[in-house]
């Protein structure tokens, strides 16, 4: 016997329970900010962090401890820069990178209205590169992100807090498929109706 079978049906059942006590919970729409710097690993670039920023949106279904949602959203990831130099000339370039996302997120809510948050998921990465006397070129992929952060609730609509979030930005440059991996702290506003 396939042992696919039981454990698909065990996952199943878990994710109808789980739905279940959620639906019984209340739920609220949100909109949230980050405001932060990125720093991407590459050590191609002798500038490697800048101003980043992020919005998104979603809903997410309440529990006494626990939340669950939904997100859509946009990231600016700023810009890296370097320079290369050969026969006395020398070309800057950089890459700035940005894209829309899609994923979901988890909240564990501690008695004192501190809480540990969880995110990920698909990121459609934009990257502008640019290169002095030669002009830019945008390419694009489908990556991924993941993050976690820690933060308060003032209300039940407000919340502040921190978070680290890794962006996985993806891209066919002339036909060599390409990555580029992006941290980012941040701080973040949320609030929810």
């Amino acid at each position: 016997m396939n042992k696919r079978i039981p454990m698909a049906a065990i996952a199943v059942a878990l994710a109808a329970v789980s739905t279940s006590s959620f639906a019984a919970d209340q739920g609220a729409f949100f909109i949230n900010g980050n405001l932060g710097q990125s720093n991407y690993h590459d050590s191609g670039f002798t500038d490697h962090t800048d101003t980043s920023t992020s919005v998104r949106a979603g809903y997410s279904w309440q529990g006494s401890t626990t939340d669950f949602g939904v997100e859509a959203g946009y990231v600016s990831l700023g810009t890296a820069s370097g320079s290369v130099s050969t026969n006395n000339v020398t070309a800057n370039y950089s890459v700035k990178g940005t894209g829309p996302l899609l994923g979901v997120n988890f909240k564990y809510k501690f008695n004192n209205k501190m809480f540990l948050s969880a995110r990920g998921g698909w990121f459609h990465s934009s990257l502008d590169a640019n290169i002095s006397g030669l002009g830019s070129q945008n390419f694009h992929g489908d990556g991924s992100y993941i993050g976690a952060g820690v933060g308060y609730d003032i209300s039940s609509h407000f919340s502040l807090g921190v978070s680290y979030d890794d962006y996985h930005a993806r891209a066919k440059i002339y036909g060599i498929k390409s990555g580029e991996s992006i941290g980012v702290f941040s701080g973040f506003a949320e609030y929810r109706f």
